[in-house]
């Protein structure tokens, strides 16, 4: 399996992150999603889901920040166009990112829902995006936490990559 997604210079393309111009962003952060394209799933998958994680924000916040969650993607849909996260909603199930923790206070119920870009604050962060080819779709409800998609999934993967997107400070 291959993932795919726009750099520039070896980082995430400035417009999905910080640097996004001012129409693709609110008080929240980015919000145009990057474009996602998924190469060789395996032939026996039934829904794919991808996982965007910041590890590096552990000593900022204190935790992982979760900035894009998303499952039950159909195979045939390995083409995900730049702001699907909020465009369409309908093919895939999204989880909440990191704007919902009860530590942020934030009550913009959209927001948690949808990918929310990288603004790292101290220094360039390297974003995990993970892929899972699946064996079957997730009974997961719009608005899953991470810790469920990794419960639900157990034993479900097919197959997986990590792609590394570093984005700057």
């Amino acid at each position: 399996m291959q993932v795919i997604v726009p750099t520039e210079n070896g980082y995430l393309a400035a417009q999905y992150g910080k640097y996004a111009p001012a129409n693709a962003r609110d008080a929240n952060g980015p919000l145009c999603s990057f474009p996602v394209k998924v190469l060789d799933l395996p032939a026996t998958t039934k829904v794919w889901a991808l996982t965007l994680l910041d590890f590096d924000a552990v000593p900022v916040c204190g935790f992982p920040w979760i900035h894009w969650l998303a499952t039950n993607l159909a195979p045939t849909q390995t083409n995900l166009p730049a702001n699907a996260s909020r465009d369409l909603t309908t093919s895939m199930v999204q989880g909440k990112n990191s704007l919902a923790s009860p530590f942020l206070k934030n009550n913009d119920l959209v927001a948690h829902s949808h990918y929310i870009g990288p603004t790292p604050p101290d220094k360039t962060h390297h974003y995990q995006l993970t892929v899972y080819a699946l064996d079957q779709p997730l009974a997961l409800p719009a608005g899953y936490w991470l810790n469920e998609f990794y419960h639900a999934a157990q034993g479900h993967i097919l197959a997986q990559t990590q792609l590394d997107l570093p984005s700057r400070a």
